[in-house]
């Protein structure tokens, strides 16, 4: 799944988790990266098999970088903006990996050649990705404001 996908989610199970039930940080931390293996078990397209895949790499990420900005700037508490980027830093790894060349190896277990990693054609993957997005947004409205 995408940086920005992840985010998103990372956003609205920490609006649920920890805004609106009041876990502890750290059990909402520890539920946000699971939630990263389970969602790159469904099925989804990635860019990092395309011949731009450190472009879209990039935009990826700068577009989570940039709504976790616009959260702040909003007066979003930063405890509960950061929960998108601890969601989404795994595939971190995966950026590293392309801007080395596909040199080095991962390090989150959900990115290992083993790992029954969801695929699909980018028509359906792309749609999975945006429901979920879409749908994360309208999670995180409506638990945080």
């Amino acid at each position: 799944m995408w940086v920005v996908t992840h985010t998103y989610v990372g956003l609205a199970m920490g609006a649920v988790l920890y805004a609106a039930l009041g876990l502890p940080y750290w059990v909402v931390l520890a539920v946000i990266i699971v939630s990263h293996v389970l969602l790159d078990l469904v099925p989804h397209w990635d860019y990092a098999f395309t011949a731009h895949h450190v472009l879209w790499g990039c935009v990826d990420f700068f577009s989570a970088l940039a709504t976790c900005l616009v959260l702040l700037a909003l007066g979003v508490p930063f405890a509960l903006v950061l929960l998108g980027p601890v969601s989404g830093a795994p595939d971190f790894d995966v950026l590293v990996h392309a801007i080395r060349g596909s040199r080095g190896r991962y390090w989150f277990p959900s990115h290992w050649d083993g790992f029954p990693h969801g695929a699909c054609g980018p028509v359906f993957g792309i749609g999975v990705q945006a429901a979920l997005l879409l749908a994360s947004v309208a999670v995180f409205a409506d638990a945080y404001w």
